[in-house]
């Protein structure tokens, strides 16, 4: 069954639809596979194995079928779960096609809101909805690294990593704590690679991923503690910028030193 979903996605026309590669989020792309799979091939629902396999084969895109059940978690009524002889099949509804359409108006770009004094919060939401999302490897360059930092990365998978920032710019006594633990961290996380940049120029905050650019407002460690923002912007959207801003980053990850 599976084989056969993916044999009738693999020639079939979507023009009529949004661009697949439009959305950034793993619940939007799952929801994409299910518009398409009701109104063009008469597919009211399907497992989230299937789902995950039209991605991987047709799109060429990798998302791992628990995160995309557990994106349709959160849904609500965007997804309706069939429970059929021990599995799960997910059927888009009404409003799940709307946010589709609601997404595309806003020409792929997502802004996160963070409000003061909601670290917890915060720190949960960048992981579970920003971190999380990002599909390939990653590009992060953040002037200012913590522990908590650690926090947010250590439940984003297997996704390569390359984390500049700037060592010197952190106390003496919060710079020898984070290495310590930066050591653990990457005894367990050796897909993750962190680099010292030498120089003062090290300001912005962002993130390179397949399909998106995030900036930040602040750096990892600091979002929730002030008022701040994240700002996700599709690829197609950003193009340009990420051309720029990846070489800029792979010049600056030469003239670094691995911590």
């Amino acid at each position: 069954m599976e084989n056969a979903v993916v044999d009738q996605f693999m020639n079939l026309d979507t023009n009529e639809f949004p661009d697949f590669h439009s959305y950034s989020r793993i619940l939007d792309r799952g929801l994409w596979v299910l518009w398409v799979a009701k109104e063009k091939l008469e597919i009211k629902k399907l497992t989230a194995n299937q789902i995950a396999s039209i991605a991987r084969e047709v799109k060429e895109v990798s998302i791992l079928p628990s995160s995309i059940a557990q994106a349709f978690k959160r849904a609500g009524d965007k997804v309706y779960s069939h429970h059929e002889e021990g599995e799960i099949y997910y059927e888009i509804m009404r409003s799940g096609k709307e946010h589709l359409s609601s997404q595309i108006e806003k020409d792929g770009v997502e802004l996160f809101y963070f409000e003061p004094g909601q670290k917890y919060s915060s720190k949960k939401f960048v992981t579970e909805n920003i971190l999380k999302e990002l599909n390939g490897d990653l590009r992060i360059v953040d002037p200012y690294c913590g522990e908590r930092t650690l926090d947010c990365l250590r439940y984003i998978g297997n996704k390569q990593v390359k984390f500049l920032t700037r060592i010197d710019n952190l106390q003496k006594d919060i710079k020898e704590r984070f290495l310590r633990e930066l050591k653990d961290f990457i005894s367990e996380n050796p897909q993750m690679e962190f680099r010292s940049y030498p120089s003062t120029d090290l300001h912005d905050r962002y993130i390179i991923s397949g399909n998106s650019l995030v900036l930040l407002g602040h750096s990892i460690k600091d979002l929730g503690g002030k008022e701040s923002f994240a700002i996700m912007l599709s690829i197609t959207t950003s193009k340009n910028m990420i051309g720029v801003l990846s070489d800029n980053f792979d010049q600056r990850w030469k003239q670094s030193s691995i911590i």
